[in-house]
């Protein structure tokens, strides 16, 4: 008898720490988002190849980049919501699939009209796939483990360029397929992928423990996660509200939403849309070595933000966790300036700085809304607050090609390493309870 329950133990220990959750759900989890978020990294190959065919300036494409997110802001909050309610899993397929259909057309448009529209539209059906990944999380991931899933997550903000610049770099100097521009066959090409995706995601990913079968999950991970959720179901959480419309009010998650809008939009987007363009512009590398230039500080970054990932879950405050991470992208990126003209390589470096920090707090901020609000409001507040951050996914990009249409091109960069410090500082003012009480 006793050695039975020594062995049930062990395998339940087995179980726990690396169970279809882990082995399963947040690699699809982060697959699926990786190649969804391609469109938001591809087109800053796209950029230059399309400002000679349409003939536009850096203003207008900071424009077309930065539209993406006036729609993608608009279904954030009542796709959250509804995956909360509903089917967080069949919300991401259906919405994976007109992604892949939409990021694909963006190659076949011929005028600006009709780009500006599609990327609205891509940004509107993309939109509601972010909140529902958040309420997937917080369905398979307990408290304790969630600051580790979200960054591994998180990983698509850094894979996605780390893989794609040297790719779309390369497409974009040697791919001229059926006589169409290069710029095209980055968006043709790589919207394909996502759509194939969501049929596969279907497939494997349960919306809940409760709704897995036995082939999918064992009875001992089950078990363990409903234990686990129980508990924290039964936690005080900081903010009480019941009604959306009053959560959104709170002081708190108003300052947490302006800190992320700062940071996590004007801060991250810009330099994920923009980082190429500068590159090519302090060098005289050809495409295809800028794209692999480009990876470079992505991949530092993916190692960064791996690392933050177990910080995260045992750092007490994470206040100041994000105050720290954002401090040390707006200062890497002050540094950056001063050196982008004399020694690029330098550079480069200081800018993987900026992006451990500003990526990884992103991951941060995303724990921070779970461990807040009430399940059932997870979906939903999570998709306002990521709703208003990305407002600074259009402001970024548009004033930073604005910004280097002048004579001087290095105040583009400047204003978003501001951003930066700004974010940090409001981080500060923020509140939570159950914080000080850890």
């Amino acid at each position: 008898m006793e050695a039975k329950a020594i062995v049930n133990k062990e395998e339940l220990g087995h179980t726990v720490k690396d169970g279809y959750r882990w082995k399963v759900i947040i690699p699809m989890i982060f697959v699926m988002y990786l190649l969804a978020y391609i469109d938001r990294t591809n087109i800053s190959f796209a950029l230059t190849e399309m400002q000679k065919t349409f003939a536009i300036t850096s203003t207008v494409s900071g424009f077309i980049a930065g539209i993406f997110f006036c729609g993608y802001i608009l279904l954030m909050a009542p796709m959250g919501h509804l995956a909360s309610r509903k089917s967080a899993r069949k919300i991401v397929v259906i919405l994976g699939v007109l992604t892949g259909i939409f990021s694909s057309i963006q190659g076949m448009v011929n005028s600006v009209g009709m780009l500006v529209f599609v990327r609205f539209l891509l940004g509107l059906v993309e939109g509601g796939i972010y909140p529902a990944m958040g309420v997937l999380i917080a369905n398979w991931f307990p408290k304790n483990e969630r600051g580790r899933a979200t960054s591994i997550f998180y990983l698509y903000v850094t894979v996605a360029p780390l893989i794609m610049s040297p790719i779309s770099g390369y497409i974009v100097s040697n791919v001229h397929w059926f006589g169409l521009d290069s710029w095209r066959w980055v968006f043709i090409t790589q919207g394909v992928p996502v759509l194939l995706f969501s049929l596969l995601f279907f497939y494997l990913i349960p919306d809940h423990p409760l709704k897995a079968s036995k082939k999918r999950i064992s009875n001992q991970e089950r078990t363990y996660l409903l234990e686990q959720q129980a508990i924290e179901a039964s936690e005080p959480k900081v903010i009480q509200e019941k009604s959306y419309w009053k959560a959104a009010l709170n002081r708190n998650f108003i300052l947490v939403s302006l800190a992320y809008f700062m940071a996590g939009g004007i801060g991250n987007y810009g330099i994920i849309i923009w980082l190429p363009v500068i590159i090519k512009e302090f060098s005289t590398f050809g495409y295809t070595a800028v794209g692999f230039i480009s990876a470079i500080p992505w991949l530092i970054g993916t190692i960064g933000m791996v690392s933050i990932g177990f910080i995260n879950d045992k750092f007490g405050n994470k206040r100041v966790l994000l105050f720290i991470l954002n401090v040390i992208a707006g200062i890497s990126l002050l540094s950056a300036i001063l050196v982008l003209e004399s020694n690029l390589w330098v550079a480069i470096f200081l800018i993987s700085i900026t992006i451990v920090g500003g990526m990884s707090s992103s991951a941060v901020f995303m724990t921070l809304i779970a461990d807040v609000f009430p399940a059932n409001m997870i979906g939903g507040m999570t998709g306002l607050w990521n709703a208003i951050g990305n407002v600074g996914g259009f402001v970024g990009p548009f004033v930073v090609g604005a910004l280097m249409a002048g004579d001087n091109k290095l105040v583009g960069v400047g204003f978003l390493s501001v951003c930066y410090i700004i974010g940090s500082i409001i981080v500060l003012f923020v509140k939570l309870r159950k914080e000080k009480a850890s």
